[in-house]
């Protein structure tokens, strides 16, 4: 479904967990229709569907067993995966990891911007299993590139506090740095990427 202009899907990982991913497995009715099912880890991610603007982040479902990728390319896991927990139970209901796309060269593997997060469901009810009346091989990724670092405006800025320090009678210097919360910790970054995933991306450029 075509997302009405001025609107954005932007779920929460506990949203997407327990209203979209729980009730894909449950065969029951979703939220609404805006995740579509397609093979993720096979396709390259520049040719993935576009339901909206290009650089927004897409959301797919598909199942497990599908590692894909073909000669052009593979996905490659970054950091630890990290528990999804539910509002008021405080239960993990699901986990998340990060993953790479890297590009196949003649000489090496090179990372590139494309980034993808991958949930899954934590804790299965044996007896609907058996039942048949869930199902656990679904997956929902949300895929992502990452944006590259403007360095030019930077630049700009630091020219523009120059300007400001020397023509003001009183330049006070910013106040200290705080340290920050745990919630603050474990924030997703407007790039996608946790401080944690950010800098396992970071060693995975160094090695390679």
């Amino acid at each position: 479904m075509k997302m009405p202009i001025g609107f954005r899907f932007h779920p929460t990982d506990e949203e997407l967990v327990v209203h979209y991913l729980k009730r894909k497995a449950l065969s029951l009715p979703l939220p609404a229709s805006v995740i579509s099912e397609f093979d993720v880890l096979g396709t390259h991610p520049w040719s993935l569907p576009v339901s909206g603007e290009v650089n927004e982040k897409r959301y797919f479902f598909s199942s497990r067993g599908r590692d894909g990728g073909g000669s052009g390319g593979y996905w490659k896991p970054i950091g630890k995966e990290k528990p999804i927990i539910e509002t008021g139970s405080n239960e993990v209901v699901g986990m998340r990891r990060a993953l790479i796309f890297c590009g196949r060269k003649p000489s090496n593997h090179t990372n590139t911007r494309w980034f993808l997060h991958q949930y899954r469901l934590l804790h299965f009810n044996s007896t609907q299993m058996v039942k048949g009346e869930m199902d656990g091989d679904w997956l929902v990724f949300q895929v992502f590139q990452r944006k590259r670092k403007a360095r030019k405006h930077a630049a700009k800025m630091a020219t523009c506090i120059d300007f400001t320090a020397e023509d003001c009678p009183v330049f006070y210097p910013p106040p200290p740095p705080t340290s920050p919360s745990s919630s603050e910790i474990t924030e997703v970054s407007p790039n996608g990427l946790d401080e944690e995933e950010s800098s396992s991306f970071i060693t995975s450029c160094i090695r390679n």
